[in-house]
């Protein structure tokens, strides 16, 4: 993924040095991974990327519906009800996931500003709020820039 890089996050965060670098790394791809799923579609570098992966989805979508095919009756031959059932679940699992995937890459994107914008938002809030609760301070609710920045560019499917 990467749509945003060490430095530019680093510039975000008024951090010099490299002692926290593996740090904001880390917040960088969960940032990256909490934009692209509050989206539900495929975010992509450039043009290129993008191209790519709607060429690949319906040949990967075409895989999946024979593996499909494949485990449902490899599933029938099983004699145990139960086995039966968890086979049937597993494979019906596995094309669902394979739809969604094939969904989001229809739907693909290419990274833009306010992409990018969000995910700085995002790796600001993980960098100055490092514990899940902050002692002496109120609680309520901040209004979110990340998600108001995403919201234009989301799916919902």
């Amino acid at each position: 993924m990467s749509f945003v890089t060490l430095a530019e996050a680093k510039i975000h965060l008024r951090v010099d040095g490299a002692d926290e670098d593996a740090l904001i790394g880390l917040y960088i791809n969960a940032a990256e991974q909490s934009a692209v799923s509050l989206l539900d579609r495929g975010v992509y570098v450039d043009g290129t990327a993008l191209g790519v992966a709607k060429a690949a989805a319906p040949g990967e979508l075409d895989t999946a519906i024979a593996a499909y095919e494949s485990a449902i009756a490899a599933a029938e031959a099983l004699a145990d009800e139960t086995a039966k059932a968890a086979s049937i679940q597993t494979a019906g699992n596995g094309l669902l996931r394979a739809k969604v995937a094939h969904r989001q890459a229809m739907d693909g994107m290419v990274v833009n500003e306010a992409i990018k914008a969000a995910v700085l938002l995002i790796v600001g809030s993980l960098y100055a709020q490092r514990e899940d609760v902050v002692v002496g301070v109120p609680v309520a609710q901040l209004p979110n820039g990340a998600e108001w920045l995403l919201a234009p560019y989301r799916v919902y499917a």
